[in-house]
């Protein structure tokens, strides 16, 4: 990975999320900070509804609460292996915990007529 400094609003928080092989597997829907020796340092990112809802009004968190779940998924930022247009990532989805609800939703779509 690059060694520049990271925007992490810009360049991290609410990227897709793409794992070893390639599969997208969500977004990065928070961030995960330690205080160290040296300031605070980026310790892991946080992916799934239970993760973003808190970012919403109050209305919507309970509705998508009830609609999606309260699930979420650390990935520690060592398994981040680039970060660029997405964020890569070094293991797969499967082993991460990663993109259940999005392998939910498409195949729901895929019932859907004309789909």
């Amino acid at each position: 990975m690059d060694t520049h400094p990271l925007d992490l609003l810009r360049d991290v928080l609410d990227h897709e999320l793409v794992d070893v092989d390639g599969v997208s597997c969500g977004m990065v829907d928070d961030l995960e900070f330690a205080d160290t020796p040296r300031g605070p340092a980026l310790m892991a990112l946080w992916a799934g509804p239970g993760a973003w809802g808190p970012r919403l009004p109050a209305l919507l968190q309970w509705v998508c609460a009830h609609v999606f779940g309260g699930a979420r998924r650390r990935v520690v930022w060592e398994d981040v292996a680039d970060v660029g247009e997405v964020i890569r990532l070094r293991r797969s989805a499967g082993a991460l915990g990663l993109g259940g609800l999005d392998r939910k939703v498409n195949a729901w779509m895929r019932k859907l007529p004309g789909a």
